[in-house]
């Protein structure tokens, strides 16, 4: 069943019929609902406007999209960062670059369209399987240059990634590997999802890529990498010719760095409080994530009728068992918290 709103859900959704608590979507910090944010881009439209409609290459520039990007690769933990419109256009800036260069392309299980090259299939096997292989293919591989795509964390269904095989890649070829982390950004460090503190100068070159418009509040995307990479594809026609972010929310980013960190603080505290709280094995998540998932039937209409409305369809394809998913966002207060708590318990016993 499809609802429809006239208004932005933030810890509650109003549809024509009902109210829910809302634990659903992406705006795991809340920031796009929060005063202090949308006080600080009422101030950077003012000054900046809505939008900058021309290539950011052209001998005119706003100098606040480098201050940003600065910014954004200092608060992410990379060298450099590059802002294009969106988390797809990323992806595609990025993995359309290596191809012009002849690169060869593999993807790993469950990657996200925005890391897609023309003409080329997901792997069938699961993460661990294609992980456990992908080191000694690349191997065998005729190819000399190498572009390896992954997400940073399973979506819509909660899986935490190994990247423990980039450590194994052969070290005599040329191998770029691009992680879509746009479930990740702001509320996980690249080491988090790594799994170790990233090198981006090793022979083995790191991008990270993703979309800003979760945890971050803002419609865009960004590229994350070692300056000379972010150089190359910043004058490639894919980003000369796309319109750029829009300049008032990176100002407004700018403004609000603080309160990013105490978002995250309180995300982070209501995950936790939540889980204390759970006495269920049937949602899988992974520690400190805000999404917790299940393909148990019935627990969406039965949250549902309860006044909470969470996200639930087949995934990857319409033919597959529905995902149910709930998402904690620093939006929630306790008392909210614990109401979802104490009905996912309740389903647990009355479903067996």
């Amino acid at each position: 069943m499809i609802f429809y709103s006239s208004k932005i859900p933030s810890n509650t959704l109003q549809t024509i019929d009902q109210d829910y608590y809302w634990f659903s979507g992406t705006a795991y910090l809340g920031i796009a609902q929060h005063p202090t944010f949308k006080r600080n881009l009422i101030e950077s439209l003012v000054q900046w406007g809505s939008s900058w409609g021309s290539s950011r290459n052209n001998n005119v520039r706003l100098s606040i999209y480098e201050e940003a990007e600065q910014a954004l690769a200092q608060f992410f933990g990379a060298p450099a960062a590059l802002t294009v419109a969106s988390g797809m256009s990323a992806g595609q800036v990025t993995v359309s670059y290596y191809q012009s260069l002849e690169y060869h392309v593999e993807i790993a299980p469950k990657t996200h369209p925005a890391l897609w090259p023309h003409h080329k299939h997901l792997p069938i096997d699961s993460y661990e399987e294609w992980a456990s292989t992908i080191s000694e293919n690349i191997s065998k591989n005729l190819a000399e240059k190498i572009v390896i795509c992954s997400d940073s964390v399973g979506s819509p269904y909660v899986e935490d990634f190994d990247f423990s095989w980039i450590k194994t890649l052969p070290k005599n070829k040329e191998i770029v590997v691009v992680i879509d982390a746009s479930h990740s950004l702001g509320i996980q460090h690249i080491a988090d999802f790594l799994g170790f503190e990233p090198d981006f100068n090793d022979n083995v070159h790191l991008i990270v890529t993703g979309s800003l418009n979760k945890a971050m509040g803002m419609t865009g995307g960004v590229i994350l990498g070692k300056p000379e990479i972010i150089n190359h594809l910043r004058h490639t026609p894919m980003f000369a010719g796309a319109s750029p972010m829009m300049p008032a929310l990176l100002d407004a980013f700018m403004l609000s760095t603080g309160l990013y960190y105490e978002q995250k603080e309180k995300l982070i505290h209501n995950i936790q409080y939540f889980t204390e709280n759970l006495e269920v094995d049937y949602l899988d998540t992974i520690k400190n994530y805000p999404a917790f998932c299940t393909h148990r039937e019935g627990l969406h209409d039965f949250l549902k009728n309860h006044g909470v409305m969470t996200s639930c369809f087949p995934y990857p394809t319409v033919h597959d068992q529905p995902v149910s998913r709930l998402v904690i966002s620093a939006m929630h207060n306790e008392d909210e918290l614990l109401y979802l708590a104490q009905l996912c318990n309740q389903f647990a016993k009355i479903s067996g």
